[in-house]
């Protein structure tokens, strides 16, 4: 790179004369090599033929062995390039090429650099508008699978307590009949927004369809019992403009290896005992 840059403050935008200016010094130190032999040799003589040849030989071949180890060393902004193209395609690792100024190379380093921190942003972008809902902004069913594997793989290996919650609302179609359905859309929103003020890092909803959620608490099973069964009470206590709402929920405590198939039944059988005994309230596996 020290060869790069020291030529490039001679010829600041353009690669190609860089390349010929180092084609140009190899293939011309031999001559420069002979001249400078016979003007300090004296003229030149036949018996000294083979002299010279040998002093021309041995300098072409400093010329090219020098010609082709600075242009291999010119190269190397071309290979940090294809090394970075290629560590991101293999891991997805961001590349952070040097600035070399205003050439065709400094130009196609800043290129790859902008254009692959523009992809990235992009598919982060596309990979959120896939794993979310469009209307809540939670996780959709999707997301929340991914999720779900997640937090059992952190609860798991870091040895932490998590618990799952099914939540299902229970009057949102009499809000749908007496207020329409965007009204019912907003208290959806609001569902959501309500959940995210008390959920903690690493904690996260989802909306597994129409009008069930899904919660993943990691803490202890009776103090998530408790967060969830206070965060209904204030969902129906709700007063003034706010539509009160009511919900029944049913939660299950992850155990260390367990299917999360399994996992989910437990808290969505749950949720039902909630609903079959009246709704608005919370039913814990093991209760």
């Amino acid at each position: 790179m020290r060869l790069y840059r020291g030529l490039a403050r001679v010829f600041p935008r353009s690669f190609s004369a860089k390349l010929m200016s180092v084609v140009f010094v190899g293939l011309h130190v031999p001559l420069l090599v002979l001249l400078l032999w016979m003007a300090f040799t004296g003229h030149y003589r036949r018996d000294t033929m083979w002299t010279v040849v040998g002093v021309v030989l041995a300098a072409t071949l400093v010329g090219t062995a020098m010609a082709m180890m600075a242009l291999y060393r010119l190269m190397a902004p071309l290979r940090q390039a294809a090394d970075a193209l290629e560590a991101y395609y293999d891991e997805q690792r961001l590349p952070h090429l040097p600035d070399l100024g205003h050439d065709e190379i400094g130009r196609l380093l800043r290129s790859i650099n902008r254009n692959l921190h523009g992809v990235d942003a992009g598919l982060r972008d596309l990979r959120r508008s896939v794993l979310l809902d469009p209307l809540t902004q939670a996780l959709n069913r999707r997301g929340c699978e991914q999720a779900l594997a997640e937090s059992a793989r952190q609860a798991q290996s870091r040895r932490q307590p998590l618990s799952l919650f099914v939540v299902d609302l229970d009057n949102l179609k009499p809000i749908n009949d007496a207020h329409g359905h965007l009204v019912g859309d907003q208290v959806l929103v609001r569902l959501v927004e309500s959940a995210r003020q008390w959920l903690q890092p690493g904690d996260w909803i989802g909306r597994w369809g129409g009008d069930e959620f899904v919660l993943a608490v990691h803490a202890g099973h009776e103090v998530a019992c408790e967060r969830l069964r206070r965060w209904l009470q204030t969902m129906e206590g709700s007063v003034g403009e706010e539509i009160p709402l009511k919900a029944s929920a049913g939660g299950a405590g992850y155990r260390p290896g367990e299917d999360l198939r399994e996992l989910y039944r437990r808290a969505d059988a749950a949720m039902y005992r909630a609903k079959y005994a009246g709704g608005a309230r919370l039913c814990c596996d093991g209760d």
